[in-house]
């Protein structure tokens, strides 16, 4: 068995815990990312012709330009492994009240916010995308207290979690990824959550009748079309929505449909090329 790992580094906006939940090749170890440059890991015995070619294949079902993406593999050897994943990720504050942190650093006892430790694994969300940042945000400005949340497309858990640490009294988060679920099952116990917060396995499609106060969905501009047409049925009297994974291009779609169900968009934030919009 050959030693040591192999970091493939790609320019992209994608969201790593994404493309790593998507790959189905090699065998890969984690993820992270860092201003718009994703580095995902391989054991480099398992890095092989049939791993970059899957690699290539997501990357272009992600709608990645190759050409502009600069693909690059390198070798790490065995002993450098520990060390450069420690180093990879630092924590992150998000917002105004926020510090998302890794579980090899130790928490921060000077900070007085809220705290959140997620790894990076299979599982979208992991605090440094711009769609999970404006949606957290959004969250910190429109959390009022008692709230019963619905979170779509949740993959880690990390803003259902975020709104009950905000004051919300419980939350369903749901995602159709068995793997990103499993990942969120696992965060939501290391950080000491409880029966607050429900996680399964399910599509919006799925859920039965019960309505929300307040309604998150990061999803990508194909599937946010379909989602449109049901969040009202969702969605309580007085109710607020913040629909992020949305770019500028998507936007007129998704605002004709909302407006098709009696929906109103009344605010729009915007991060980088990112949107995300609040509907009531």
């Amino acid at each position: 068995m050959q030693s040591g790992f192999i970091e493939v580094s790609i320019r992209t906006n994608v969201d790593s815990g994404e493309l790593l939940a998507m790959l189905n090749e090699g065998e890969s170890l984690g993820s992270w990312e860092e201003n718009d440059v994703v580095h995902i890991y391989w054991p480099k015995d398992r890095w092989n012709a049939a791993a970059l070619e899957n690699l290539k294949e997501v990357l272009n079902r992600l709608g990645v330009n190759q050409e502009e993406a600069d693909l690059h593999v390198s070798i790490i050897p065995d002993q450098d492994w520990n060390k450069v994943w420690a180093a990879s990720l630092q924590p992150i504050l998000l917002g105004r009240r926020f510090r998302i942190r890794q579980s090899w650093h130790k928490a921060d006892p000077g900070f007085k916010g809220i705290e959140l430790v997620i790894d990076p694994k299979r599982a979208f969300g992991t605090g440094y995308h711009a769609t999970t940042q404006l949606i957290l945000e959004w969250l910190e400005d429109n959390i009022r207290g008692g709230e019963r949340i619905l979170d779509v497309g949740t993959g880690t858990g990390i803003l259902a979690m975020a709104a009950i640490r905000l004051g919300a009294s419980s939350a369903l988060a749901i995602d159709n990824d068995p793997v990103a679920l499993e990942c969120a099952c696992e965060y939501a116990e290391s950080n000491g959550f409880g029966a607050e917060l429900e996680l399964r396995v399910a599509s919006f499609e799925s859920l039965d009748a019960a309505t929300f106060d307040v309604i998150v969905a990061n999803l990508d501009g194909k599937t946010m079309p379909c989602f449109c047409g049901f969040l009202r049925r969702k969605l309580k009297n007085n109710g607020f929505a913040c629909l992020s994974g949305l770019q500028e291009q998507d936007y007129r779609v998704v605002a004709e449909l909302l407006d098709r169900e009696g929906l109103l968009i009344s605010e729009r934030r915007q991060k980088a090329e990112w949107l995300a919009l609040t509907v009531q």
